[in-house]
């Protein structure tokens, strides 16, 4: 009876775990998976080990610096399968794909209602050199967070995920950037029973300093011939980068950005925009814009707050030739895409906005897909909403909806009579769709729609049109400051200056505009402060001192109690970094008296006092920071500290619960926590949470650095030495600091041993940032007097801070061990680009290479320099003799080669060294086709000297390189000038039906007077036999080469996007090639020659006059 009893028991426990698995089985989930996703991949190749520091070049139309990391721009030409650790989420609507290893970038998202991929997957991993290291990849969202195309864009990031209470699941990807160290995280989350995803977006800066930021996020959507961007209908005009162009939106009838649009052009759609362009909406007012595939009838919508998501732009390639050739290269059949990118606390690029010390800046954004609606005119969380005019008296009306909703009631009115209801049931499966024909004619503002939830009477979308009246006056663009001298006001001085350090702008230097400012009034309290914060951030104390004094002096004069204390702030920050502590103490007690510094100030009083050990004061001083910041997790970590260290182990776990789950990516929390958990004799849970953070923290040598230098700041040793010593990597700053710390515990003898340790590892890949690292590369240079390393490791951590300084580290590098080859390949860098010293810049890469010939890098720079120095090419052939094997290791040095090779004559050899060789895409600053134009066109003149016409004329059609989108061409329609010669050797050849062909293409494109490209477009109207317009061209080329004369080197390009500028001689060099071929094509030979001559003696690079000047002779 028993037995019989205990089986109907299992029985049912059996039916009701059936029943529950068929609940669950019902109810909406979410999947969380990870896996090795496989992906066919051009690898990039090991990065640069030289350090890379700045020299004035422009990114994105930014200052370009790329110190501390390392370039990643050589990309291997072979695909091969490779497994990338890839996290998906998926619920029954969406999935979308996280890929850690690339940046933390959303792969793709694809809407699993209808396979549509709503954010563009590529199928392959096909990188080019688009970042601000090198290696991108299209497709998917890149977060563009601190800069556009961030540095860190195609490296590994921290990344966690987490399971929430609501049953959605969450994926976190951040980083430590170390340029500002600031810290980026990005929740990405998906939701039971919806089609959307969220990303909530948290810029933190944990550093004591005012720094400036951009985010965007890149959103990259399938395009083709049917794809339209849609923004708000209430934006009626768009501008490009910098807001230095305006146009009308939707419909442009302008010459926008260097297209002509004047015929009138709808631009959302991308077919009509055959080049390259940016479109940013301009004053956004609505929380929605995305795309639409009308072929496909599907798209994208991102949903974000207006008032902090202020910025939509489209991005394109272009849907003509360049630009789909440049697509081409970064897939293999995904086709093309466009970006539909969306910013936060900026509506364009370059933007930055400001973020205080110790600030948090949280905000959210979402997308989803919407299909069958044709388009949309709003849209929110809920959904999105279309309402069109139709033929015949008839609109259109649609709705998508991101949930289920069984009664969706749906209403369009005409005034106040309602034309159509119905109640229906909508989902993410199914949208809602009618034509309806209203019974009397209508314009559509008399229109409007909703679509409610019939249970709950909320109203989930609505729509109603709106007449907006066109803009004819476009806003005023924005204008390059003028010159420092010219400015009237010392107010405007200091806002220019501002501008340019908040914007990063590298054609310009702020302290110009500074400088200026103190002339006239030396005591200006904004400008010495702003002066005064520039030397703090580089770590030149001593003048940032004095800066603040004469700020503070004015600031109190007559014993006034100032109403803005960031001078008190600043000045006890400097004080604190020169070990002056009860001068800090005092300054930042003042400083706390303003609300806006009391938080960071109190922190950095109790910070002094913690390393002082007076722990309660430093917890009552945390407590005043946290009144003011509460989402201060400096302070809040440092709090935590503190109670462990006085014994309240409750408190501290407590106060750091709450962390660890809202932000899993925050290290010295999770560390923190777990040294509680340890104090608490919870060993088990305590080794678990080390383990997830030794996971997390992924043996990256930087995370462990930030992590104990943090804890360093707070005076505890022991727990910096603990962090340290669980890192399983080599690095020397680890070693030296290991030894730091046992050297201020009284251990010098075990000091020793860790900086001798340190200095024994190689020097490759070693990029010392931090300025708290200054002081440790000292001891260790004192201890060690005749180790180099420490003071090849200081130039490098100084020379984007204080340039000189760093020159004479190096230069005591050196003198310790002369055979150091990069430290010898860093004086060359320093001497040119921070001593503008040309002679002794080259003496210095000459040795470096004397003493290491395997390094390309030392190729490219060291020839840059004789190019700008005028070398002979005899000279620099003899710098690439013996050495193709290095340089064809990289891009730029094989191209560098080439150039030389071409110049000298022997164009043979560059297309032998060319033949089989491919070129990573660069964007903004590749040679790539101009050199093999160049190779090309220089071994078929010689095979027409040689009178081997059929070979010129291979040689010629091999110089018809495609063009691209965002290259750099110095001179652009190199076509002209290749068909010319295509047509010389077709008539050569006897085929004057072919040669006038290639004559009459030649003829045709309009080119600016300034390019001597121009000389064989005259030259081919010459042969088509139009003298007089020859005439006029060679007439314009000989007066855009007396302006440009005239002005050279006065114009300054403050919009650049790309690149580095030009020498001097390299310019005038252009400007006198023009007036020799302007001379020679009129026949005026002596002057051809003089100018030909003169351009030469400026340039010996110049090739074309070398060229034409030789058939003059």
């Amino acid at each position: 009876m028993k037995k019989n009893h205990s089986i109907t028991q299992m029985r049912y426990a059996m039916i009701i775990l059936m029943i529950l698995f068929s609940c669950l089985g019902a109810y909406p989930q979410v999947k969380l998976t990870q896996e090795d996703w496989v992906i066919p991949t051009w690898a990039v190749l090991p990065a640069d080990k030289n350090p890379m520091f700045f020299k004035k070049e422009s990114y994105q139309g930014a200052s370009k610096v790329i110190y501390p990391y390392a370039m990643n721009d050589m990309i291997s030409d072979v695909k091969t399968d490779k497994a990338w650790k890839t996290i998906t989420l998926e619920n029954e609507y969406i999935r979308l794909a996280v890929t850690p290893e690339i940046g933390g970038k959303i792969y793709y998202a694809a809407d699993k209602t209808n396979n549509y991929n709503f954010i563009y997957k590529n199928d392959v991993v096909r990188p080019s050199n688009i970042g601000m290291l090198g290696a991108w990849v299209s497709g998917g969202i890149e977060w563009c967070v601190l800069h556009h195309h961030r540095a860190s864009t195609f490296l590994p990031v921290d990344w966690s995920a987490s399971e929430n209470s609501d049953g959605s699941k969450t994926v976190w990807v951040g980083e430590t950037e170390p340029r500002h160290r600031m810290r980026w995280t990005i929740g990405i989350t998906v939701f039971p029973g919806r089609s959307y995803y969220q990303a909530e977006v948290k810029i933190t800066n944990p550093t004591p300093y005012t720094h400036s930021f951009l985010y965007w996020a890149n959103v990259a959507a399938h395009t083709n011939r049917d794809y339209q961007v849609i923004f708000p209908p209430s934006v009626q005009i768009a501008t490009f980068h910098a807001k230095n162009s305006f146009t009308h939106w939707p419909f442009s009838t302008e010459i926008y950005s260097g297209q002509d649009f004047t015929r009138g052009v709808d631009i959302s759609w991308w077919k009509n925009a055959e080049n390259s362009n940016s479109f940013f909406a301009h004053d956004l007012k609505e929380d929605f814009m995305g795309g639409y595939d009308h072929g496909r009838q599907a798209g994208t919508v991102h949903i974000g707050d207006h008032n902090i998501v202020k910025g939509a732009k489209l991005w394109e390639w272009g849907s003509g030739p360049r630009g789909q050739a440049t697509e081409a290269r970064l897939t293999d059949k995904s086709g093309p895409y466009v970006e539909i990118m969306v910013g936060a606390f900026s509506d364009n690029q370059p933007d930055y906005s400001w973020i205080r010390p110790y600030e948090v800046k949280v905000f959210k954004q979402y997308w989803y897909p919407v299909k069958d609606i044709q388009g949309f005119k709003n849209a929110n969380l809920n959904g999105a909403v279309n309402l069109e005019a139709r033929e015949k008296n008839q609109v259109f009306l649609g709705y998508y909806s991101t949930r289920k909703v069984a009664k969706a009631n749906i209403v369009l009115k005409q005034g106040d009579k309602t034309i159509f209801e119905t109640t229906t049931e909508i989902s993410p499966e199914k949208a809602f769709t009618r034509t309806i024909k209203p019974g009397v004619p209508f314009i559509m503002e008399d229109l409007y729609t909703q679509m409610s939830d019939q249970e709950t009477g909320e109203v989930l979308v609505s729509y109603k049109p709106v007449a907006i009246k066109r803009e004819d006056k476009l806003p005023e663009i924005v204008k390059r400051p003028d010159e420092p001298k010219d400015i009237p006001t010392i107010e405007e001085l200091y806002l220019a200056g501002s501008r340019i350090q908040q914007f990063y702008n590298p054609t310009l230097d702020p302290m110009d505009y500074y400088t200026e400012a103190l002339k006239r009034d030396p005591g200006d309290i904004r400008t010495n402060t702003a002066v005064g914060n520039y030397y703090l951030k580089n770590g030149d104390y001593t003048r940032a001192r004095a800066c603040f004094s004469r700020a503070i002096k004015r600031l109190t004069k007559d014993y006034t109690r100032p109403s803005d204390c960031e001078p008190l702030y600043l000045q006890g920050l400097t004080l604190k970094a020169m070990g002056l502590y009860d001068e800090a103490v005092d300054t930042l007690y003042r400083a706390t008296w303003d609300h806006a510094w009391h938080s960071a100030a109190y922190l950095e009083l109790a910070r002094i006092s913690s390393m002082r050990g007076d722990f309660l004061k430093a917890l009552n001083e945390t407590d005043e920071s946290l009144s003011t910041n509460s989402r201060n997790n400096p302070a809040i970590e440092l709090k935590a500290a503190l109670l462990r260290k006085t014994g309240d182990l409750k408190a501290s776990s407590e106060l750091l619960e709450t962390i660890v789950k809202q932000d899993p990516l925050d290290f010295r929390a999770a560390n923190e926590y777990y040294l509680v958990l340890k104090a608490s004799g919870d060993r088990q849970k305590a080794d678990a949470v080390l383990a997830d953070l030794a996971g997390k923290m992924r043996d990256f040598d930087q995370n462990y650095l930030e992590l104990a230098i943090s804890y360093l700041n707070d005076g505890f040793l022991q727990e910096a030495e603990d962090v340290l010593k669980r890192f399983r990597g080599s690095n020397p700053m680890v070693n030296y600091y290991l030894g730091y710390i046992l050297d201020k515990n009284g251990n010098r003898p075990e000091a020793l041993k860790q900086f001798r340790s340190g200095s024994a590892l190689p020097v490759d890949y070693v990029f010392p940032f931090r300025l708290e690292t200054v002081n440790v590369l000292r001891l260790v240079s004192s201890c060690l007097p005749d180790d180099a390393r420490p003071w090849y490791y200081l130039g490098n951590l100084l020379y984007d801070k204080q340039s000189a300084t760093a020159v004479e580290c190096w230069e005591k590098a050196v003198s310790l061990d002369p055979q150091l080859a990069i430290a010898w390949r860093n004086l060359g860098w320093g001497y040119y680009y921070a001593m503008d010293n040309g002679e002794r810049a080259i003496e210095a890469y000459e040795k470096a290479i004397a003493l290491e010939k395997n390094e390309p890098v030392y190729y490219t720079e060291l020839d840059a320099l004789y190019e700008m120095s005028n070398t002979p090419v005899e000279k620099r052939l003899r710098l690439f003799d013996g050495s193709n094997e290095t340089v064809r290791k990289r891009d730029d040095s094989f191209i560098r080669q080439i150039v030389v090779l071409t110049l000298a004559g022997q164009p043979e050899k560059a297309v032998e060294y060319l033949a089989g060789r491919n070129f990573s895409y660069r964007e903004g600053s590749s040679r790539v086709r101009e050199v093999l134009i160049d190779a090309h066109l220089m071994m078929g003149r010689k095979h027409m000297e040689e009178r081997n016409f059929k070979k010129a004329l291979d040689e010629f059609m091999l110089a018809r390189v495609p063009d691209e989108e965002g290259g750099s061409a110095r001179a652009g329609a190199r076509e002209v000038q290749v068909d010319y010669h295509i047509g010389l050797a077709y008539e050569a050849l006897g085929n004057k039906s072919k040669a006038r062909s290639y004559y009459t293409m030649a003829a045709k494109p309009e080119i600016r007077d300034g390019n001597y490209i121009r000389y064989y477009q005259a030259l081919s109207q010459a042969k088509l036999g139009n003298k007089t317009k020859a005439g006029e061209i060679f007439n314009s080329m000989m007066d855009a080469g007396e302006k440009q004369i005239s002005s050279s080197g006065s114009d300054t390009d403050f919009f650049a996007k790309f690149g580095e500028r030009e020498a001097r001689n390299v310019i005038l060099s252009e400007a006198y090639l023009l007036k020799g071929l302007a001379c020679k094509g009129l026949g005026n030979i002596e002057p051809a020659k003089e100018n030909l001559e003169k351009a030469l003696e400026l340039s010996a690079g110049n090739l074309y006059a070398k060229v034409e000047l030789m058939d003059l002779k």
